[in-house]
């Protein structure tokens, strides 16, 4: 069994995240919901980062202002 986790880092924030955890394979399941709408994480944060995904909370300067809409 393959316990080995893919980590990848988002072309848009720069945040590292579980491969597994988005539907899209160069961005972070946080700015492909926001850019794209795919179906976000539910984060859960622990030590900065989210248990589920692993994304750390940054934002691109264009995501911020979609969600600040």
């Amino acid at each position: 069994m393959n316990t080995e986790i893919e980590i990848k880092a988002c072309d848009e924030c720069g945040s590292n995240y579980k491969a597994s955890s988005s539907e899209m394979m160069s961005l972070c399941p946080e700015c492909s919901h926001y850019l794209y709408d795919y179906e976000n994480c539910i984060h859960e944060f622990e030590n900065g980062k989210c248990k589920k995904c692993l994304w750390d909370g940054s934002a691109s300067k264009y995501v911020k202002n979609l969600k600040n809409g």
